[in-house]
């Protein structure tokens, strides 16, 4: 998978038009993904070109598209977390549109032990299990789920794995309602541990842009 997500870097460095069709270097990562298990069905959905929005905005914005490859290579090619999350919020910071959180399921394959994956599912488990309020296509809420998703990890390691795959795995079951939960209240604690993780992120995400 890294190997033919380097291919695709390459690729886009040096062609601006980007398109995704049939046997372009970006369907075939993204096909190979959305193959995996069930929790990254659709993932390609994502990418595939939406004439009447014109997103996500990587097809005719060359920009974009390089800004996106750099994430792409930078996290290819580093190995901390500090690197991964700094190249996610320098993405942020410039609002591509449509270019979202599904984004991550192309770097969990690359830092399976410091990126999740992302879907619909993931965060309607999360906000089931932790009275947490996540939105869709917003990196500041990913970042902040991703914080309290390694919590929660590092809370049950005997339980669960290094790789957050699996944690992630656990949410999508929950968001897919095949684990139920019992009935819960949203404690004061949790809506503002939630709020003190989102914070941190708009605040980190503030820094960069000075």
């Amino acid at each position: 998978m890294t190997d033919t997500i380097r291919i695709l870097i390459e690729r886009w460095k040096t062609d601006a038009s980007g398109c995704y069709q049939r046997g372009s270097s970006l369907e075939t990562v993204v096909s190979s993904i959305a193959e995996q298990r069930q929790i990254f069905k659709g993932a390609d959905h994502a990418f595939l070109w939406k004439p009447k929005l014109r997103i996500p905005d990587i097809y005719e914005h060359a920009e974009n598209q390089r800004a996106f490859a750099r994430l792409l290579h930078t996290c290819n090619c580093c190995d901390t977390e500090r690197e991964v999350l700094s190249a996610i919020r320098q993405l942020s910071s410039l609002g591509i549109k449509g270019l979202g959180p599904a984004a991550a399921n192309l770097l969990y394959f690359i830092h399976p032990t410091l990126v999740m994956p992302f879907n619909t599912a993931i965060v309607n488990g999360y906000n089931a299990l932790t009275g947490s309020s996540v939105k869709l296509g917003r990196w500041d809420h990913y970042l902040a789920m991703r914080e309290g998703v390694i919590a929660l990890n590092q809370r049950y390691r005997d339980l669960l794995s290094n790789d957050l795959g699996a944690i992630a795995g656990l949410l999508f079951d929950i968001g897919m309602q095949r684990y139920p939960l019992p009935p819960r209240q949203a404690q004061a604690g949790d809506v503002s541990a939630w709020q003190q993780e989102l914070a941190k992120v708009r605040e980190q995400a503030a820094a960069l842009a000075k």
